[in-house]
């Protein structure tokens, strides 16, 4: 009888630990989907982050993240992160701000012979079909690029053939000067960290003081090769983040669909056990009811305790593998979490960056990729509700002399002094843009004729009456704005061209006044 009490005493003890074994095997399963979970976020936060790097790029990101939405097996997901990660090793060949910067540059230099006097009208023509077709992509950035330098080429043959012999002292004077400007407008724009950002605002400064022809080219080459440089090193600090996201994601992704099939193996060996432990218990019950002497019965209680023995073996080494998974998934998730931060902080560097790259740095209003964009925008607004929408041009009255008599620096600071003026004037839900040199945008949605009306004389009345002084002189700073409202089948081209002509009516009837045209 007593051997009797020891076997169920053991069978009890062993009974407890299966029922520990099982509550523990529930709650390693229960932590590894949620870890299984926050993979899942962590990739679909990925994917939005990565947004525009490429489009093949981001039509399989979109497809992960909306089979992920779906709440679909990780495991089924393998071959579609594999095939993301093949993708962003090839990342490096092109970059957004590359196109950015194409695209920045195409606007500067589109203006620059837009304002160029003397073209005949079949050319501004031609540039005006240029600029009313964006590029959607960067093959047609290339193509819209290599239009305009025709059109460079236009106009610069018609240009000689009007008499550059003439007086080519002047006129190789007049292109240092818009060169010099072009390239400080350039550097301007640019934002890069360490030696080749340094280097660029020591040329910057150089430009301002002025510089010989002969060292133009010079310094022209020297731009080119730092924004090369920089523009290398964008990318490869870019290549470098991708990569090691690959890396890690790849590695993730792995461990975490062994770590899913052994809990799935784990979770079958424990049904056996159960299975095979209900069938000992009992026939240990039978046998105990069957035989009233334990020692006709000791031979098959001696065969049933050793298969007890082995399932106590196979336990602990299915703790070992619980234990083993456990680990594994608490090192997935210190991977995840430090991923994420990499990734925020990434994601941070790219919001930041696009801050910048969408302010003047000069004025800290919009830039004209800012606006050219908010523009697009107001203007199909204007479409679906066909609300009032003005769009002015303001320009510095007599801005090429205060620069030739007080300096560049003075320049600046009535720039930045003016920005900050008009901005004051306007209301939250207007919008400010530096349209070129000295010449700022304003749209204003949504305003009544005299809101708009006292708006704009609000403006002029108050830059008229900023206090300037340089070199012991006062000096008073006007504007002259050129403003109309988009109307019938206007485009955004068209609403350049007309304030453009209207700012030109403003400058014939003299300085600091305003000029409709509808």
């Amino acid at each position: 009888m007593t051997d009797i009490n020891a076997v169920a005493s053991q069978l009890s003890q062993l009974k407890l630990r299966l029922d520990q074994a099982q509550l523990s095997h529930r709650d390693a399963s229960l932590k590894s989907r949620r870890e299984l979970a926050i993979l899942k976020r962590l990739i679909s936060r990925l994917s939005v982050a990565c947004h525009g790097i490429d489009k093949e790029l981001d039509e399989k990101l979109a497809m992960l993240r909306h089979d992920l939405e779906q709440q679909k097996d990780i495991s089924q997901l393998i071959p579609r992160i594999a095939v993301v990660e093949r993708l962003a090793n090839r990342m490096g060949e092109t970059q957004p701000k590359e196109r950015e910067q194409l695209d920045r540059q195409f606007q500067r230099s589109s203006e620059i012979l837009r304002r160029f006097p003397g073209l005949p009208t079949q050319l501004k023509r031609d540039l005006h079909q240029l600029l009313s077709q964006p590029a959607a992509s960067l093959s047609s950035s290339f193509e819209q690029v290599l239009g305009l330098m025709t059109l460079y080429e236009r106009a610069l043959k018609l240009v000689a053939t009007k008499g550059l012999q003439n007086n080519p002292a002047a006129i190789q004077q007049d292109l240092l000067m818009k060169l010099t400007a072009e390239l400080q407008h350039l550097i301007t724009e640019l934002d890069f960290d360490g030696e080749a950002g340094d280097k660029l605002l020591t040329i910057r400064n150089q430009l301002l003081k002025g510089v010989s022809p002969s060292s133009l080219l010079e310094v022209s080459l020297e731009v080119l090769r730092l924004v090369l440089d920089g523009t290398h090193q964008e990318r490869h600090a870019s290549q470098q983040f991708l990569d090691n996201v690959n890396g890690e994601l790849g590695t993730l992704s792995k461990t975490t669909q062994q770590s899913a099939e052994q809990s799935h193996t784990i979770y079958e060996h424990r049904g056996e056990m159960t299975n095979e432990l209900a069938e000992l218990a009992q026939s240990i019950k039978s046998g105990l009811q069957t035989h009233k002497q334990l020692d006709s019965w000791r031979p098959e209680l001696t065969h049933l305790t050793k298969e007890l023995l082995v399932l106590a073996e196979r336990n602990k080494a299915l703790e070992k593998r619980e234990k083993a998974l456990l680990e594994q998934l608490s090192y997935n998730k210190s991977k995840i979490e430090h991923l994420y931060e990499q990734t925020q902080d990434y994601r941070q560097r790219l919001t930041d960056q696009e801050q910048r790259i969408f302010l003047d740095n000069l004025t800290k209003v919009y830039n004209r990729s800012a606006l050219n964009e908010r523009l697009e925008h107001e203007y199909r607004r204007w479409l679906r509700y066909q609300h009032p929408l003005c769009v002015t041009l303001v320009d510095i009255d007599n801005f090429s002399s205060v620069n030739k008599h007080y300096g560049h620096q003075a320049g600046d600071k009535i720039l930045k002094i003016i920005a900050r003026t008009i901005r004051k004037q306007l209301e939250p839900t207007d919008f400010i843009g530096r349209f070129g040199d000295d010449a700022f945008m304003l749209i204003l949605p949504d305003a009544s004729e005299e809101q708009r009306n006292q708006r704009l004389t609000a403006i002029r009345q108050a830059i008229a009456q900023l206090p300037f002084r340089f070199r012991d002189n006062n000096i008073t700073i006007t504007v002259s704005m050129g403003a109309t409202l988009f109307e019938s089948n206007d485009t955004p081209a068209d609403i350049i061209e007309r304030t453009d002509k209207a700012l030109t009516g403003a400058r014939s009837a003299g300085s600091n006044r305003i000029f409709w045209i509808f």
